[in-house]
């Protein structure tokens, strides 16, 4: 299943605002890579040739595309954004994306914007949205940009040409970000998500949970009993909302920490695995390579040669 939209944004007050803020990435980034800002939460990113599949996790954050485009595979569901849409995820969540949209003479530009949910509960209980539904949303979405939401985007970012400016200009700015986006196409989606993120939730409670604890073991019916589920119940909302089981999930994290630790080197394949709280290192060699498509060793060579 695919969601969002592969065609550019229309010629609008959004398209305009989205031009200007291109072209002044384009002058600030001329190498490919990521960029941390000053802005608070604030990260740039250049990549001039589309890219393979790339696993990593998403913290709760807005991210927005201003030229080229952007896959991301969350269990069966394809998300794509680009200059018509922007991407949130409202947990953190394992998933997989690529650049599906880049060339050296138009290279893909984006920017995310990381927040704490706290940040919006001011904004939410304020007017800037209602929820649409009490069943659990998945923890990604995309929705349809607009002029009003880039321009407070664009007014955020240029506060990187003007950091004496950011302690009185930027919470301001930053909060009308949140406003626009819960006042907008998937407001209510987002106000769904934030409310149960905000009051105890008892999935996002094990979302949070495992997130935190992912090296500890945990069996699905002791943190069933942790948040006041049964099983089934938090197995069903649990994969709702991040497209896989909690113990699915707690093994997608532990893998990408483990191949975060052994890229960077300095453990060996069973410290890593010990590390991240497998207790059998041929299990976590099988479960590595099936999910990166090679050994530990070998997948950790690579990716270090990988430009």
């Amino acid at each position: 299943m695919q969601d969002g939209t592969s065609s550019d944004i229309p010629a609008s007050e959004a398209s305009v605002r989205i031009a200007r803020l291109r072209r002044w990435m384009a002058e600030q980034l001329h190498e490919d890579g990521t960029y941390a800002t000053s802005v608070p939460g604030l990260t740039l990113y250049r990549w001039s040739h589309t890219s393979s599949p790339h696993y990593g996790v998403y913290t709760p954050s807005l991210c927005v595309v201003v030229q080229g485009e952007k896959q991301v595979w969350l269990g069966r569901r394809v998300l794509v954004y680009n200059l018509a849409t922007y991407l949130i995820s409202s947990i953190h969540v394992p998933a997989q994306s690529r650049v599906s949209r880049a060339t050296p003479a138009e290279p893909y530009l984006a920017l995310r914007i990381e927040f704490q949910p706290q940040e919006l509960f001011d904004v939410l209980e304020a007017g800037g949205a209602r929820p649409d539904s009490s069943e659990p949303q998945p923890g990604l979405f995309v929705a349809r940009s607009d002029g009003p939401l880039v321009d407070a985007i664009a007014r955020y970012v240029s506060l990187v040409d003007s950091p004496e400016d950011e302690p009185f200009l930027g919470p301001i700015w930053r909060r009308e970000i949140f406003y626009r986006v819960l006042r907008g196409a998937g407001g209510a989606r987002w106000a769904r998500m934030l409310m149960a993120a905000g009051h105890a939730d008892p999935v996002h409670r094990a979302v949070r949970y495992l997130a935190e604890h992912f090296r500890d073991p945990v069996r699905i019916e002791d943190l069933a009993a942790m948040v006041n589920m049964s099983p089934s119940t938090l197995h069903r909302h649990f994969k709702a909302l991040t497209e896989m089981s909690p113990i699915q999930y707690q093994k997608r994290l532990r893998l990408l920490e483990a191949r975060r630790i052994l890229v960077a080197g300095g453990l060996s394949v069973t410290e890593a695995a010990l590390s991240v709280g497998y207790e059998s290192v041929s299990q976590f060699t099988r479960d590595y390579a099936r999910l990166f498509g090679l050994p530990p060793s070998k997948d950790a060579d690579r990716s270090r040669l990988a430009p």
